[in-house]
């Protein structure tokens, strides 16, 4: 008289997950009738899933009935006993159930799901109260999405619906953590987060995003580019600061003539000889030995690896090289540049503040922030005392010519 209420209660049993996936949007058509047809119904139905880092998940959904009377006690004895003289009905049934909700959820993900390995047992325990517990296990692949090394979980029970008595518990692999939940879970524990029934999953609900543990753990591959990115373009800057250096000292002040263009003064320089003598070598023995300093100097700086600099660093490298200051036109041949590129990539440090820049008669001499001229033999003195030289014949012929005229 008692086996007819048990196998009913049991039926209501094997489809209340099936009821709680199906009005979530997981599409498995619940068996017929419900718990408000049953003489038994459980009293706390907890869904375990276990996830593994392939993705796959061990699932375990326990039905609680609380063995208040002596009738409970009898029924759910003969429900065990049924359950292991045919335990194969049972986990058919199950498994059909579950299979037909993970092809479901496998249309919605695109992800390849099967449902195997479903067991079922039947126990009674003791928490403190005396239940009849039915449990049954089975294996769902692919269930959690995997990200390089992040797991993204619940896109398979999407709209999840649990009612009062029902519990989620999503478990993750020993050595990942927390990176995000939505919603606020009931708990969090220290490798789950539990949902306590009645909770209504909304579009897009529930998800758990978990990743290894570890200072980059959970961090997505855009942000591991963005930071790079960043740590590149701070050790950039700190390379050429460290090269203009920072001691306090005044360096020579770049004029703010364009690199590479004519002006008033050059053209008057020009006018008054300067220039011509300082390119046909008539300037003097300093200019002489300045031009042969300056190319022994090219000649043992090292080779610059324009592979792994920029541009600006190349030459900043260069100049460095050479002591500081160094004529523009022999930063083009020493990179082989055009005349063009190297005047554009000047412009732009001196414009930044990395590099300072004057006219010495037709030339272009560049020369770094902290660079300090050695008094009388610098380029610029040099250039002062050209024009001073000529300033003052010019004086002394003068006064030449007053003196014969007076006698």
């Amino acid at each position: 008289m008692k086996r007819a209420p048990v196998l009913l209660a049991v039926v209501a049993l094997l489809g209340a997950v099936g009821l709680a996936l199906a009005a979530g949007g997981a599409g498995a058509v619940p068996f017929e009738g419900g718990f408000a047809q049953m003489d038994v119904e459980p009293d706390d139905v907890s869904m375990a899933v276990a996830v593994q880092p392939d993705g796959d998940a061990q699932w375990t959904v326990e039905y609680r009935i609380r063995l208040g009377t002596d009738e409970e006690e009898r029924a759910f004895e003969q429900l065990r006993a049924d359950v292991e003289n045919d335990t194969d009905a049972y986990t058919a049934r199950f498994r059909d159930r579950m299979a037909s909700t993970a092809a479901t959820a496998e249309s919605a993900t695109g992800r390849n799901m099967t449902v195997s390995n479903a067991t079922v047992t039947a126990e009674r325990r003791e928490l403190p109260q005396a239940y009849g517990v039915l449990t049954y296990r089975f294996e769902w692949t692919n269930f959690a999405a995997v990200d390089g090394d992040r797991l993204r979980v619940g896109d398979a029970v999407d709209g999840l619906f649990l009612d009062g008595s029902s519990s989620l518990i999503v478990a993750w692999p020993d050595g990942y953590r927390l990176g995000e939940t939505t919603p606020e879970p009931s708990e969090v524990r220290e490798e789950s987060v539990v949902w306590n029934g009645p909770v209504d999953f909304s579009a897009g609900q529930p998800r758990i995003a978990v990743a290894p543990a570890g200072p980059l753990s959970g961090v997505p591959t855009a942000g591991l580019v963005a930071l790079f990115a960043v740590l590149v373009v701070a050790g950039t800057t700190a390379y050429r600061r460290r090269n203009a250096g920072d001691d306090g000292g005044e360096g020579v002040v770049a004029t703010d003539t364009a690199v590479g263009s004519e002006t008033a003064g050059s053209e008057t320089a020009a006018s008054d000889g300067t220039a011509a003598s300082d390119e046909s070598g008539l300037g003097g023995d300093g200019d002489a030995d300045t031009s042969g300093e300056s190319d022994d100097e090219a000649d043992a700086a090292p080779t610059v690896d324009s592979d792994l600099l920029s541009n600006e660093e190349q030459v900043l490298r260069l100049i460095e090289s050479q002591g500081g200051r160094m004529k523009q036109k022999q930063v083009a041949e020493e990179l082989d540049w055009t005349a063009a590129k190297t005047s554009q990539v000047v412009t732009g440090l001196r414009d930044e503040g990395d590099l300072d820049g004057f006219r010495l008669g037709r030339e272009n001499v560049l020369s770094l922030p902290e660079f300090e001229p050695d008094g009388d033999a610098s380029d610029e003195d040099a250039e002062s005392e050209v024009g001073d030289d000529a300033g003052g014949s010019d004086a002394d012929g003068g006064d030449g010519n007053d003196a014969a005229g007076s006698d």
